[in-house]
């Protein structure tokens, strides 16, 4: 994901109630106030594009089934706007 996107991203993920931890093409978000009862961890698989590898605590359901399809569409959506925000 380009630098500045990227900082969108993240930034977007701030404002909906997440901590990050940044590891480079992996990223482990645990709800503010709740970190250490849940986690999601996400890696972008090809440029802008982020999965759910898994999930802990109270968000081992985002790991699987309908919860992970409906949290990869809210991951997807916050990528592309960080990417078409950042376009010149």
């Amino acid at each position: 994901m380009e630098p500045k996107a990227r900082q969108e991203f993240l930034k977007k993920i701030t404002i909906n109630g997440f901590s990050i931890e940044d590891l480079g093409d992996q990223l482990i978000l645990r709800p503010r106030g709740a970190e250490r009862e849940a986690e999601v961890t996400l890696k972008e698989v090809e440029p802008n594009v982020w999965k759910v590898r898994g999930g802990s605590g109270r968000f081992a359901a985002f790991s699987f089934g309908k919860k992970r399809t409906f949290f990869e569409q809210y991951i997807t959506q916050w990528a592309t706007l960080a990417v078409l925000q950042t376009q010149d």
